[in-house]
């Protein structure tokens, strides 16, 4: 009956992304993509519900501004995934993995930083560049580092991995950010005063910072997982 085989299909499913699970934690190489992607994903998945409150509360640029910030994201995105794909195989693919993805953190933490539109677009689009040489050197990375009678299965355990991050991101992010602007309002009235400059401190500044700490943090976990170093040179052949 047609409810049997979906049942059937979703144990199958489960079944290979546990298979997938069991692979990837006797894998460094592949458990440490993992980790870095997914708790990546959690940072970088937090500036989507965000952007048009930081647009609109610390940028002034309303839903015009968060348009923009969606086109530079995107812009970032593709040529990060062109230009690599030209670039690949001439580059050590585990070190510009984590350089990165501590750029993509980087250019969150500085975009939230920013008070005027011009220049948070300028970072978002670092950010959109970087996450998309993040997401196809982690792919390229992992498929040279799984054996193809478990490919599949780990592939699938991968992208289950992924959805489940974004959406905690997409859930969390809001709730976080409201937290934090209320704190912010009782104990520094949402303002700061260093070296005589004022720095505004609504929730949402103060996710974006945390979410861009969060990305950095995933690059230096990748790059304890990976052993990168300056030695370095192993390279990922073009697919």
């Amino acid at each position: 009956t047609g409810q049997s085989r979906v049942g059937s299909e979703a144990r199958h499913a489960l079944n290979d992304v546990n298979d997938g699970w069991r692979y990837v934690r006797g894998n460094r190489a592949v458990r440490s993509i993992l980790m870095c992607l997914g708790t990546g994903l959690i940072g970088g998945g937090m500036l989507v519900p965000l952007g048009s409150i930081f647009t609109d509360q610390v940028l002034a640029a309303g839903p015009s501004g968060f348009g923009l910030m969606l086109t530079a994201l995107g812009c970032g995105l593709a040529v990060g995934m062109l230009g690599l794909g030209f670039a690949i195989g001439r580059l050590p693919a585990e070190r510009t993995f984590v350089v990165a993805v501590l750029g993509a953190g980087a250019c969150i933490f500085l975009a939230a930083s920013m008070h005027t539109l011009i220049p948070a677009l300028v970072f978002i689009a670092g950010l959109g560049f970087c996450a998309g040489a993040v997401y196809a050197l982690g792919f390229s990375i992992v498929q040279a580092n799984v054996d193809d009678e478990v490919r599949g299965r780990t592939f699938a355990m991968l992208y289950t991995v992924v959805r489940v991050c974004v959406l905690a991101a997409f859930a969390v992010a809001p709730l976080l950010s409201d937290v934090l602007d209320r704190l912010s309002a009782e104990l520094f009235d949402k303002s700061v005063n260093i070296v005589g400059i004022d720095i505004a401190l609504p929730g949402v500044r103060v996710t974006m910072w945390i979410a861009g700490a969060i990305i950095v943090g995933a690059g230096l976990l990748a790059r304890a997982g990976l052993g990168v170093s300056v030695r370095n040179r192993r390279v990922v052949s073009a697919a």
